[in-house]
């Protein structure tokens, strides 16, 4: 797989996505929560994000762990490794404090860069129609390599 291809398929396949999955949670978060300006609340709010964000991650880990391997890139290699739970708790709870904070961050610049009557009526559809098409276009353009091959031959005893 060329470079370019590596590149595209992080892009639209897990660095677009995780984004877009934080920015979904903020923005349901910013619409829904009455006084959610409050610290105690976001943060609240931000382990529960980072609850789900842990178990979106596990069925994601045969791809990424795909990815990783065929990623000639060190940077993005490490990247990508940093985002598989499955190795050890210290990488989990890492991950859970990293996806807390962005949380956080996107809660706050949500509600300081648009106003309400936006972040609750518009914005979490369009990150969801984001999301899907760039799911879309990760996964087709690595659909050959992010399958998992089954061996399908039958040998005869």
């Amino acid at each position: 797989m060329s470079k370019q291809k590596i590149l595209l398929v992080h892009l639209f396949f897990f660095v677009i996505p995780y984004l877009l999955v934080i920015t979904v949670a903020a923005t349901a978060y910013d619409s829904l929560v009455i006084h959610s300006a409050t610290w105690d609340r976001t943060l609240f709010s931000a382990l529960i994000c980072s609850t789900l964000m842990l178990f979106i991650k596990v069925p994601l880990e045969r791809p990424l762990t795909i990815m990783a391997h065929l990623t000639p890139h060190r940077a993005l290699k490490a990247l990508t490794n940093f985002f598989l739970v499955e190795r050890s708790l210290g990488i989990k709870i890492a991950n859970f404090i990293f996806d807390g904070i962005l949380f956080c961050l996107a809660t706050y610049l949500l509600r300081r860069s648009l106003p309400l009557n936006m972040i609750a009526g518009r914005l979490l559809g369009w990150c969801v129609l984001a999301l899907l098409l760039s799911i879309s276009i990760g996964a087709s353009v690595g659909f050959k390599v992010l399958t998992i091959q089954q061996d399908t031959s039958v040998e005869n005893d």
